[in-house]
């Protein structure tokens, strides 16, 4: 069975709808300096197959959620969904590449794998 884990800022999400294929560890309210003032930060795991894919579906642009499932890692953006083995150097800096040319900065690279 595929289970993912991760943390999504509700914020974030065009359709909350997607909440419904999390089961929902933890959530917290952190104040920020950023445009959205509140981030409400869910904390889950998730079972839905295809969840890499509903989520670039309904997270905004401009932003993105990274979240992992056993030794992969995926960042996800609106409507593109990237990912690497865990430990495979080159693969991650492939992803961090493309953020990198869309902009991100290096300070959002922050996930520890």
């Amino acid at each position: 069975m595929i289970m993912f884990e991760g943390t999504i800022i509700k914020e974030t999400l065009t359709d909350e709808l997607l909440l419904d294929y999390l089961t929902i560890d933890k959530v917290e309210i952190w104040k920020t300096k950023d445009i959205i003032k509140y981030w409400t930060m869910i904390f889950f795991r998730s079972d839905t197959v295809d969840l890499p894919q509903r989520l670039a579906a309904t997270i905004i642009d401009d932003w993105f959620a990274d979240i992992k499932s056993d030794s992969t890692k995926f960042i996800i953006f609106k409507n593109k969904v990237l990912k690497y083995e865990i430990g495979n150097v080159a693969e991650k800096e492939e992803v961090l590449n493309y953020m990198r040319s869309i902009g991100i900065p290096e300070n959002q690279f922050k996930w520890s794998e």
